[in-house]
């Protein structure tokens, strides 16, 4: 083949790159007027693990900030942990009373599934 052959080919080789790339990159991308797809699933998913660990961070301060306000409970003798929504007391309480009152408080703490109530009355 010689130089002029060669030459005269170049032009029309990337007429055809061109049109392959164009046609490459344009594939599949929807006009801004195009309606979105439906979604793919109907049904509920997981929350990613960072998203519940948060949450269950938020949880756990928002019930020890309740657990301070009370009048009379030391709240540092109740440890508080939560996992996926699942609240767990553990420690010690003056009384009964004093344990119910913790534990509606926790319960009504939002994000909450459930309580383990793993305190005790008195100092044991």
């Amino acid at each position: 083949m010689n130089a002029t052959m060669h030459h005269a080919r170049r032009p029309a080789l990337h007429a055809l790159l061109a049109l392959a790339v164009t046609t490459l990159c344009g594939a599949g991308m929807a006009a801004p007027t195009d309606v979105p797809e439906a979604p793919s699933s109907t049904g509920r998913t997981a929350a990613p693990r960072d998203t519940q660990a948060a949450s269950d961070r938020t949880i756990t301060a928002e019930v020890k900030a309740r657990l301070a306000a009370i009048h009379g409970l030391n709240a540092g003798n109740i440890r508080v942990t939560t996992t996926d929504g699942v609240v767990k007391l553990e420690g010690t309480v003056r009384d009964d009373t004093q344990r119910a009152t913790v534990m509606k408080l926790a319960r009504d703490v939002r994000g909450v599934t459930a309580v383990s109530d793993e305190l005790r009355a008195g100092t044991d």
